[in-house]
């Protein structure tokens, strides 16, 4: 079991990889830190890449530390890579449990966010990907998912189930408030599905009223971990949604996207900014 983490030295880059240091530690799992030299889509010269090269591999070795430093016990590398920081955090995805980047975007936000990278990952890799912000651990409590129609938020309710019962936290069921058939199914799925799995866990049942992106960010500001899930193409691009991107933009707590099914990520012609 892998976590990758995108690692660049930021604020924000830490706090993911001190958040993955302690959940690979709780979990045992490998941790894999990739720190990327981004080369611009091939316009950087030769002695540039150089120079960027050494200075990356100078700052792998110092999150490393860190992240040795949190825990201990866990198996930690390094890996810098040339290329797009995007494509190669998706590649490295393929392979992985988990892929967890950070993000300094927590202000109030609302629409088409493309230009973030954290949104951007969160819809092209193929493993679940954690976006951790900066924030106060302290009074949080409960692992809390969307449920919505049909099966699409089947494996994101198997995450948080599994999260949930490993972390001994109740869990948080979101449903659509108004109560008509549609909501009442999906719940009964998810709760199906927590019975076959783990029918121990404190199951919460609480209904979103209103817009559901406004009340999952709401939920993040409390909870240990708020998950979402993503349906996902066999091949390409598929956009996130209004629901989701609105999330990553506000979080207030680390979120996890968890596609419906595993994917390969094949981008083609789109740039990344």
């Amino acid at each position: 079991m892998t976590i990758v983490v995108g690692a660049d030295g930021s604020v924000a880059s830490r706090a993911a990889v001190e958040w993955s240091a302690r959940r690979a530690q709780r979990t045992g799992d490998a941790l894999v830190l990739v720190t990327v030299v981004d080369d611009g889509w091939g316009s950087l010269g030769e002695s540039a890449l150089v120079e960027l090269r050494a200075t990356a591999e100078e700052r792998a070795e110092r999150e490393v530390d860190v992240a040795r430093r949190s825990a201990p016990e866990v198996d930690v590398r390094g890996i810098v890579a040339v290329g797009s920081p995007i494509l190669t955090l998706a590649e490295a995805s393929r392979d992985a449990d988990l892929v967890v980047v950070g993000t300094h975007k927590v202000g109030y936000f609302h629409g088409r966010a493309m230009g973030s990278r954290s949104l951007q990952l969160a819809a092209v890799a193929a493993s679940p990907s954690a976006v951790v912000p900066v924030t106060s651990w302290r009074g949080r409590s409960g692992v809390a998912v969307g449920v919505s129609e049909g099966s699409d938020s089947d494996e994101a309710v198997r995450f948080a189930i599994e999260e949930a019962s490993r972390l001994d936290e109740p869990l948080v069921l979101l449903r659509a408030a108004d109560g008509d058939d549609v909501h009442e199914r999906a719940l009964e799925r998810a709760e199906s599905i927590v019975d076959e799995l783990a029918p121990d866990v404190q199951v919460d049942v609480r209904s979103t009223g209103g817009d559901a992106a406004d009340a999952l960010i709401a939920v993040s500001r409390r909870a240990v971990l708020t998950v979402t899930g993503r349906r996902a193409a066999s091949r390409g691009f598929l956009p996130l949604g209004r629901t989701n991107s609105d999330l990553l933009m506000n979080l207030a707590g680390p979120v996890v996207v968890v596609p419906q099914v595993a994917v390969e990520a094949v981008l083609v012609g789109w740039a990344v900014a």
